[in-house]
């Protein structure tokens, strides 16, 4: 673990936060403390953003809260564009082959699939209960009869079963040497004990490839960034040279990776032990 001074901290320019089990707790609400340390930081001049596997859309209410125009991170990276859509960073849809050889294996072997898009994600009957137990909060979901009007423009495949050995089969066959140039992540469920849950993504999208851009555009250095987060789709930002802030609920491999270890979790308004003491220091 590297140690961070108060130096470290009152020097910190731009904030990245993870939103479902960082920022937000378990029932999706955010604590009214977190809230006003956010705004008290914005005034002081700290950017801040939000990080998530969440659809844009889902995330703008979140953006618009805080009046937050700078880049919005969407889909573990796959979007990086701010709430009113005049400055995209990044944008990687998936190869229509891609999604096509995916949907036919998801169908083949009785996989619910989604097709996330910018603002909504699109699913068939067959998947039916995707909505349901896909853990994409916020979401905009559409049955659709057909996926073929809606493969183009694709910037992630998101996939369900009970069966993490299936789940693993199509992770394999969407990876060198059967395809190219994706980013394919096979995870359990953090709510349902028996589901899995297959990400498939063009490479080169993540949260930490996002972060890199964000610095540049913002023109802050990577030691003056501060990231939060408890999941694995957080790993990426964990092994960046930014500060890294895991909560009492993160997973063990993002506290091994972690500068600094909160006390509390995202119930108890964990979050805001570190964003009071940067405001106390940068006061």
């Amino acid at each position: 673990m590297r140690k961070i001074s108060d130096s470290d901290l009152k020097n910190v320019q731009l904030m990245i936060l993870d939103l479902d089990g960082t920022l937000l707790n378990r029932e999706g609400k955010l604590p009214i403390n977190i809230k006003n340390s956010i705004d008290s930081l914005l005034k002081m001049g700290v950017y801040i953003t939000f990080a998530s596997g969440r659809v844009h859309s889902s995330i703008i209410k979140y953006a618009n809260l805080f009046d937050i125009d700078i880049p919005l991170i969407s889909l573990d990276g796959a979007l990086v564009k701010n709430k009113s859509g005049n400055v995209i960073l990044h944008k990687a849809v998936i190869r229509p082959s891609v999604v096509k050889k995916a949907i036919k294996y998801a169908e083949t072997n009785l996989i619910q699939i989604g097709l996330c898009h910018e603002d909504e994600i699109f699913h068939n009957e067959d998947s039916a209960t995707l909505p349901m137990i896909l853990e994409k909060a916020g979401a905009k979901y559409t049955e659709v009869n057909s996926f073929e009007k809606y493969i183009k423009d694709t910037l992630e495949i998101v996939c369900t079963s009970d069966n993490k050995k299936s789940l693993e089969q199509m992770a394999r066959r969407l990876k060198f040497p059967f395809s190219f140039g994706n980013t394919v992540n096979v995870f359990r469920s953090r709510l349902y004990p028996n589901i899995h849950y297959l990400e498939c993504r063009k490479a080169g999208s993540s949260k930490g490839n996002a972060l890199y851009k964000l610095l540049k555009y913002l023109k802050v250095k990577e030691k003056n960034a501060l990231v939060a987060g408890d999941w694995y789709n957080d790993i990426s930002m964990f092994n960046t040279d930014a500060i890294k802030v895991a909560l009492k609920n993160s997973i063990q491999k993002l506290k091994l990776k972690a500068d600094i270890i909160l006390k509390k979790s995202n119930d108890e308004e964990g979050l805001n032990e570190i964003l009071e003491k940067i405001i106390f220091l940068k006061s």
